[in-house]
């Protein structure tokens, strides 16, 4: 008998939401019974679309533009959700950009844009999530970090460093958070198959293929069902944690 996961009732935000593994984290948590708000900057298309998935199957889903990494505009986001919902119980920090260059020729936007969403924008969210979380003394926040913070790859000194700090900034939000009922954990996603890691895929799958253990690319629905995990109560006594879903990538 395989075990079943409920998250009737309980409110969840998923900042990227719109395609790639934030598409797929909406879903699933949908599916558990969550009602789930689908953030978005620019992928209002794929938002709508995500939406109308979600409400065939018999979901509850809405869509809240808002770029994470401008203060005011998360402000927004959480007092809609405060004033329509009047709680948040599950918060996953996915949204992610990369910028991919060399060291010396990184211009300094492109290392500022990629903390920007990638870190910066984990913070906003997670202080005003977490705010009012303790109301309710419970909440899990799970953020959605990278392989790549631990397996470094040429190019990409800003999204690793990004990814890294969001390990860092998980492990001390749970040391804050854990008297509050409020359970931290990351997700360190591998080689995925979605969009952003195409190019990659791309330039130097078969190369990549000889790294994974598992001997294949992992997909979207591997990554939610770990989220989907951390959202529930079967995680209420882990917290502080990474949790490598890569196919075994970061110990080969």
């Amino acid at each position: 008998m395989g075990i079943t996961i409920d998250l009737t009732g309980k409110i969840a935000l998923v900042t990227g939401g719109g395609q790639g593994i934030g598409r797929e984290c909406c879903r699933s948590l949908s599916r558990a019974g969550a009602t789930v708000i689908v953030n978005y900057s620019r992928s209002k298309d794929e938002a709508d679309t995500l939406l109308q998935e979600i409400s065939q199957e018999g979901g509850v889903a809405e869509a809240c533009q808002a770029d994470i990494s401008v203060p005011e505009e998360v402000q927004q986001l959480f007092d809609h959700i405060k004033k329509k919902h009047g709680r948040i119980d599950i918060l996953v920090n996915n949204a992610g950009i990369v910028r991919d260059k060399l060291l010396l020729s990184m211009e300094l936007a492109d290392w500022d844009r990629v903390h920007d969403i990638n870190l910066r924008g984990a913070f906003l969210c997670t202080r005003l999530a977490a705010e009012m979380m303790m109301a309710n003394h419970a909440g899990k926040i799970i953020n959605i970090s990278s392989i790549g913070a631990v397996r470094c790859s040429r190019g990409q000194t800003n999204y690793a460093s990004s990814k890294g700090g969001l390990i860092s900034f998980t492990r001390a939000c749970a040391v804050e958070l854990s008297g509050k009922g409020i359970q931290v954990n990351a997700v360190l996603p591998g080689m995925i198959v979605t969009k952003m890691s195409s190019r990659v895929r791309k330039r130097a799958g078969d190369d990549l293929l000889k790294t994974i253990p598992a001997g294949h690319f992992g997909e979207p629905a591997d990554i939610a069902g770990a989220v989907v995990f951390l959202a529930s109560g079967l995680s209420d006594y882990i917290t502080g944690q990474t949790l490598p879903v890569d196919g075994g990538m970061s110990v080969s």
